[in-house]
């Protein structure tokens, strides 16, 4: 299983990018860095792709019927977002918000198809709602990946169809569309076809040469910002090129070997979800007690150990229930 370290590097470094660019985009930054900046939010087409990478290898050793799929799944993503929705309810009851149709948004997962309530309790939030319609899904995206040996280029056909019905609507900008399970399929799917190689071909799963690594980093990231500049409809496509650009960086770092960096992403990876989850909250609550007490330098430092902090205290507490139950 030596070869999963890739897979964790990759889920460590994903949330930490993710985690970093919410935070420096709460400051008032120059327009090409909040740009810039904008990049660290491909790893999420990196954690759709370890979660179809991490799901399909757990099936293809155990499956598991569908009603107890989802019963282990929603025990490891719905109760922990919920807790945290509940806690942030709390903390915007102090600051006299309205907490009401938020709250309930965010625990029946509605609240990604209520463009008011898109970014209630954190924008990254909506996350959740996408993986669970991974979830609900998951009987047809298994019989979809195994059709004819064609199912994986079947499911980008559909994404790219989405993609492009998204934007012949005009609801590119809109999360209800452009953040349906059908958009992601494909980074999903991708991540299914390469734990059935990892299976029965582990050898195959080698990372690419610097030959081939860097110059599909710079081309890829190049198309991304072209894209991104370009507007519609080249935008609407700009996934792929996103994700290819942003993995092989993520490679780069991973093959340059620095030891201390990889172990640090790699234990990152055990409790990514939970920093996920609690890293907004703990910014809002950490700059609402500090406000022009510190540079900003020191805290943003501040913001990322103490969220860094809290997440591996409650992914503990989650682990020590799960081992009670």
């Amino acid at each position: 299983m030596k070869k999963l370290d890739v897979i964790n590097f990759l889920r460590g470094y994903s949330i930490f990018t993710i985690v970093v660019m919410h935070l420096l985009q709460s400051y008032h930054l120059p327009s090409w860095l909040m740009k810039a900046t904008s990049f660290g939010g491909a790893g999420v087409h990196v954690f759709i792709l370890c979660s179809g990478f991490g799901l399909y290898l757990s099936y293809l050793n155990k499956p598991l019927d569908y009603k107890a799929f989802l019963r282990k799944r929603f025990g490891r993503v719905y109760w922990p977002m919920a807790i945290v929705c509940l806690a942030t309810a709390c903390w915007m009851l102090f600051n006299g918000q309205e907490v009401l149709m938020p709250l309930l948004g965010n625990l029946f997962l509605f609240k990604m198809f209520v463009p008011e309530l898109e970014s209630s309790m954190g924008g990254q939030m909506w996350f959740i709602s996408t993986i669970i319609q991974f979830y609900i899904a998951w009987p047809l995206i298994v019989r979809l990946i195994n059709l004819n040996r064609g199912g994986y280029r079947l499911s980008l056909v559909i994404s790219l169809l989405w993609s492009t019905l998204v934007g012949v609507l005009g609801h590119g900008e809109e999360r209800v569309w452009n953040s349906f399970f059908l958009q992601y399929l494909w980074a999903f799917c991708l991540g299914m076809k390469l734990a059935e190689v990892y299976v029965k071909r582990p050898w195959a799963l080698e990372i690419p040469k610097w030959k081939l690594l860097v110059p599909a980093c710079v081309i890829s990231m190049a198309l991304t910002g072209l894209a991104g500049w370009a507007g519609f409809p080249w935008r609407l496509y700009n996934d792929i090129p996103s994700l290819i650009g942003y993995t092989s960086l993520a490679l780069i770092v991973y093959k340059v070997g620095i030891s201390i960096v990889n172990k640090f992403f790699c234990y990152t990876n055990k409790f990514s979800y939970e920093w996920y989850l609690v890293h907004i909250l703990v910014f809002q609550v950490t700059m609402y007690f500090m406000p022009g007490k510190v540079s900003p330098f020191y805290e943003v430092i501040i913001c990322l150990l103490l969220s860094y902090i809290v997440a591996k205290g409650y992914a503990r507490l989650f682990k020590k229930k799960r081992i009670i139950a």
